[in-house]
């Protein structure tokens, strides 16, 4: 039969003061975000900080601290908690990952385009953003790879990211550029500045409703 102290848990102020200075700090930046993200109750909160409390606690014995046990910021650690809670129950594919970005970097394009030709010029080719559609989507890919990396603050990280950043770019303006020069006209007709405008933004729609239909993270 249990007794009762065997059954009575350690308080969270007392597991708290256990902590070591930089572990404390971990488990309150996921308690912030974990009240910011707005989809736990406070039983639920608690429950999920207690849970890992004690994971930290157990590990920090053995020097080990809750960023290397986890190997995530705490922002990416509830990230994590909200992917498994989503009704989905699993993240989209890198084919919808890759629509995901064609969608936003072509509605976004059709929008400048159609604002900026209401006022001078004239609206981007047919055949420049069906090239802008397929490049977003595949620079959407390569970018999510080394943000990840980024974001888990791996050495060089940051710098990579910025490279392959920059690298996507010029490869998408001289692309464009050598569809413009080479396409013939009639296959890369301009469409007037209103619809362009409103093809865009329902473009945008689409992919927000998409983004959240199948789960799609962020970059």
């Amino acid at each position: 039969m249990t007794t009762e102290a065997e059954t009575v848990k350690p308080e969270m102020g007392e597991m708290k003061a256990n902590l070591t200075k930089r572990n404390l700090q971990y488990v309150q930046e996921v308690e912030k975000h974990l009240r910011e993200a707005g989809q736990y109750g406070e039983e639920q909160q608690a429950n999920l900080i207690y849970e890992m409390t004690e994971k930290v606690l157990e590990n920090q014995k053995q020097g080990v601290t809750a960023r290397k046990l986890f190997d995530v910021t705490p922002t990416e650690y509830v990230k994590a908690l909200t992917v498994k809670a989503a009704p989905t129950g699993e993240v989209a594919g890198k084919w919808w990952i890759a629509l995901d970005g064609g969608l936003l970097v072509l509605g976004a394009m059709m929008l400048i385009s159609g604002v900026s030709a209401i006022f001078q010029g004239q609206t981007l080719g047919l055949a420049v953003l069906f090239v802008t559609f397929l490049v977003g989507g595949g620079a959407m890919m390569v970018l999510r790879k080394y943000a990840g990396a980024m974001r888990q603050g791996e050495k060089g990280g940051t710098w990579k990211y910025l490279l392959i950043a920059m690298v996507v770019i010029v490869v998408w303006m001289t692309i464009m550029t050598v569809v413009q020069v080479v396409v013939p006209a009639k296959w890369n007709v301009a469409l007037d500045p209103y619809p362009t405008v409103i093809v865009g933004a329902a473009l945008l729609a689409l992919r927000f409703y998409l983004k959240k239909k199948k789960n799609i993270p962020n970059l």
